[in-house]
């Protein structure tokens, strides 16, 4: 069970403790209008990701959070990467004394998920509620699978937790607040682009390989090659078509859907 009462909140001057709710995300859009505001879900009902896709979780057992924050930000794309860097660094921390090389085990995919072993175990939902407002007010919304047991079919060969890798429970208080944690301390990266990104790239492997996508307004499933990451989020693909030839695009959030 998560204990909001004993949250340690670091930056945050409000927090929501919801034992079910529809999404998050959207209790934030609708309830929220203060800065600085975290919303704690014991049980999303209809929790989602890119592309409406539906986020499975059981009651009690993941992290799934809104952080609403305020940002002087031109970059909106950082805020993406930031926070699953930030997610990144804080899964290393809660579990850098499970195992022997952990560390390692956890690396980004473009553009918003953290991976466990190859497999997926945490992903980012960023709305801008108004991409004209100064500061920009951003809905952060976090899921991650902590203490899961059971996966449907669909999603069993590639979705992971940390209690079924680590064989063990954590307490979702604990990697809740490292994330916050993280995530106030390391602000400046916001305003530090090159770095922040060279960071991001540093963990992932995706580099070299060959991926399945779809365009998001196409069906029809492509493959190529991964080439570069850039500064402004763009992940460059050496596309390969039916006659084997080979073409080079750059393809950014929301236009294109990974294949696992």
């Amino acid at each position: 069970m998560i204990d909001y009462i004993k949250l340690n909140t670091h930056g945050i001057k409000k927090v929501f403790y919801l034992d079910s709710v529809d999404s998050t995300n959207k209790f934030a859009k609708e309830e929220v209008t203060d800065d600085n505001v975290l919303i704690v879900a014991g049980y999303q009902l209809k929790g989602r990701g890119r592309f409406d896709r539906l986020w499975e979780s059981d009651k009690g057992k993941n992290v799934t959070i809104t952080l609403v924050k305020n940002l002087n930000i031109t970059k909106v794309h950082l805020v993406n990467f930031y926070t699953s860097y930030i997610i990144l660094r804080a899964l290393k921390e809660v579990t850098s004394f499970e195992a022997t090389g952990s560390e390692g085990l956890f690396k980004l995919k473009w553009p918003n998920d953290v991976l466990l072993n190859g497999k997926k175990i945490a992903g980012v939902l960023t709305e801008l509620v108004n991409i004209n407002d100064n500061p920009k007010k951003f809905i952060i919304g976090i899921g991650i699978n902590v203490n899961q047991d059971n996966f449907s079919d669909e999603l069993l060969k590639k979705a992971a937790s940390l209690r079924n890798f680590f064989k063990k429970e954590f307490v979702i208080n604990d990697v809740i607040n490292s994330i916050v944690k993280s995530f106030y301390e390391n602000m400046l990266l916001l305003d530090q682009a090159n770095i922040l990104m060279e960071l991001w790239r540093l963990n992932t492997d995706i580099f070299g390989k060959e991926v399945k996508f779809r365009l998001a307004e196409n069906k029809e499933e492509m493959r190529g090659e991964v080439l570069e990451i850039a500064d402004d989020g763009g992940i460059k693909i050496k596309v390969s078509d039916n006659n084997n030839s080979k073409n080079i695009s750059t393809f950014y959030t929301g236009e294109i859907s990974f294949i696992y």
